[in-house]
């Protein structure tokens, strides 16, 4: 389960964190390249929108799909043949990395959204496959899938720098990042085939088919009858994971990755590792420590709607990012003059994140019937795509 969440976010995540790379495809070519420049190119400033809104929308249209069919193709089918689609895609990132694109940035940066497109796609039947088998299995497993997804990102994070601390050139350093992240998909895919031959995946698999043919229903009769019944006792935490990730999205990559260092020290760590360290490194951190912290220390469910407050409050967070010193900048002044305060604020802005979307995800399909675990873990995956879609929508601009 792990692996799953890891894989699940793993395009998110390495793509998001490349910005030295993307920064560098894109930037301007009649001067030096200066990663930590304040002046930014038009494609430069665009692509974090670019790339979250061609991640998002088809992510939450294959994961309606796969909530739509959960009950009708079994989980082996909807997750291993996507998951070699994304390792075929993958590998091509990876080889396109040295082909000079200097004289057709346009066409690289359709090419490139093109490819995000077709991931993410795909990663929407992992994702959501994934969230429905955790569902099914006990309570810890479902902890283990969230707690992936936070350590993918830390991992993205290590590639990330440790592909730039060898002062290579970004086409090298996007290599090795990207080979990295091709080699993780592989593992994933063989741990997903021995999973598919283990006990407890078969005993939780044909223990849900029973209880819901014991109930005398047809399983093919249920998704339609059985879907607006989970959703209805579900839907506080729908809400949730809606919020969640609608706040994170608007501001993470489109805005963060536009902030930096306001120290006159031009240094490695003022320059290409500010953001891979002071906002990558730290969030997924902080964002998977928040996540062990769900796991010992929930919010009991019949508090589900203090929950709910907790993700409403968190919009307070789109400001405090947006008054950092991000640029270019048209109207609002910086007020978070200091590396410090990005720090800070970005480091609580995980710590939430990460904690309540743990008690979501732990908790949101414990409130059906054992049969319906699967259902409703799908569903929740699926309104965590509505609430990424929405935060790279609301990223645009």
């Amino acid at each position: 389960m792990y692996l799953f969440g890891i894989t699940s976010l793993l395009p998110w995540n390495f793509f998001i964190q490349a910005n030295d790379y993307w920064m560098y495809r894109f930037r301007n070519v009649s001067i030096p390249f200066d990663p930590a420049a304040e002046d930014k190119t038009k494609l430069q400033a665009i692509f974090s929108s670019y790339l979250a809104i061609a991640s998002k929308v088809p992510y939450v249209i294959f994961l309606l799909v796969n909530a739509y069919v959960s009950n009708k193709i079994q989980p082996s089918k909807r997750i291993q043949w996507p998951l070699m689609a994304m390792i075929v895609l993958f590998l091509f990132t990876t080889a396109i990395v040295f082909v000079d694109t200097d004289n057709s940035q346009t066409a690289f940066f359709a090419v490139t959204i093109t490819i995000v497109v077709a991931i993410n796609a795909m990663c929407g039947f992992v994702q959501g496959g994934g969230t429905g088998v955790a569902g099914s299995l006990p309570k810890r497993y479902m902890g283990y899938n969230v707690n992936g997804m936070a350590l993918g990102g830390i991992l993205a994070s290590i590639a990330q720098i440790l592909s730039l601390v060898g002062n290579t050139s970004p086409a090298d350093s996007a290599f090795f990042y990207f080979m990295t992240a091709t080699v993780f998909l592989c593992i994933t895919f063989v741990f997903f085939r021995l999973t598919l031959r283990s006990e407890l995946y078969h005993y939780y698999m044909s223990k849900q088919t029973s209880m819901i043919r014991k109930r005398g229903q047809p399983k093919e009769n249920i998704p339609k009858a059985s879907n607006w019944e989970i959703f209805r006792q579900i839907w506080v935490y729908a809400l949730s994971i809606v919020f969640v990730f609608w706040v994170t999205l608007a501001v993470l990559p489109a805005v963060v990755v536009l902030v930096v260092s306001t120290s006159t020290e031009h240094t490695i760590w003022t320059g290409r590792l500010f953001l891979p360290v002071a906002c990558f490194l730290l969030f997924n951190a902080a964002d998977f420590g928040s996540r062990l912290v769900a796991i010992r220390i929930p919010i009991p469910s019949r508090f589900k709607c203090i929950t709910l407050l907790l993700t409403i409050l968190r919009f307070v967070f789109l400001p405090l990012l947006m008054l950092c010193n991000a640029h270019p900048r048209s109207h609002l002044p910086v007020i978070f003059d200091s590396d410090v305060d990005f720090i800070i604020i970005t480091v609580f802005f995980a710590l939430t994140g990460g904690y309540l979307c743990t008690i979501v995800l732990t908790q949101g399909p414990k409130q059906v019937r054992e049969e319906h675990h699967e259902a409703a873990g799908s569903q929740l995956a699926l309104f965590l795509g509505v609430g990424l879609m929405l935060g790279s929508v609301s990223s645009y601009g």
